[in-house]
């Protein structure tokens, strides 16, 4: 009896995307059920408010934190745990969709724990750079910021791999945070989507310049390679 080793028919997510996902999935799966208090729509509208006001990072919060001297574990915490909020069920489905496709590209090339430190720096940067650019604006909340994280990651790798291939067409590796920026840029304009684009494309640019140190053979390996 012969035994089929063939490539499995669905290929397997790292485990650094994997923990992520779950985070995201057990704060809605908390909201739908009514683990954290109320049950029903009516019930989850206001059990995401709850969350969104209390975990968001609002404008002007580092500002205040400076002004305060206020840095309190509570307050810090928001830059950490506001990624795992979302503003809609279907965000989240976006969200979750662009996490597993992207992060596996990332995670087959960088280690688990330099997906985890991108996803950390990318959120925790924008929502910081987005609090201190942005005056009146709603409560950032939302798993994008460190979704852009790996396209900043993905697109550094695809940059990467063309340049190492001589390739004229280098720029290719930018079309997709083009294309996503320019759909999100319009949909801002026609719907009125506010200032969180501010916070996406500073974590795609994070994403981005980290992965210069985490690429395997780190910066020696990259300036290698830029050089030739």
């Amino acid at each position: 009896m012969s035994v089929n080793n063939g490539p499995p028919v669905v290929n397997p997510i790292p485990p650094a995307i994997l923990v992520i996902f779950c985070g995201i999935i057990s704060v809605e799966a908390a909201l739908f059920f009514g683990f954290l208090g109320s049950s029903g729509n009516s019930g989850l509208a206001t059990e995401r408010l709850f969350l969104i006001q209390n975990y968001g990072v609002p404008p002007n919060l580092v500002n205040w934190m400076f002004e305060t001297g206020n840095f309190s574990f509570e307050t810090l915490s928001r830059f950490l745990v506001y990624p795992f909020i979302n503003l809609s069920s279907l965000s989240v489905v976006f969200a979750v969709v662009l996490l597993l496709a992207l992060g596996k590209m990332v995670g087959e090339v960088l280690s688990a724990s330099a997906v985890i430190l991108i996803w950390v720096l990318s959120t925790s940067c924008a929502a910081f750079f987005y609090s201190i650019s942005v005056v009146n604006g709603q409560i950032l909340v939302g798993s994008y910021p460190g979704v852009y994280g790996f396209v900043g990651a993905y697109t550094f790798v695809s940059w990467i791999t063309l340049r190492i291939a001589k390739k004229n067409n280098q720029s290719q590796a930018f079309s997709l945070i083009v294309a996503l920026m320019s759909v999100q840029l319009i949909f801002s304009f026609l719907f009125g989507t506010g200032d969180l684009w501010i916070a996406d494309f500073a974590g795609f640019v994070v994403g981005f310049f980290t992965s210069f140190f985490l690429i395997p053979g780190g910066v020696r390996a990259v300036i290698s390679i830029l050089r030739r």
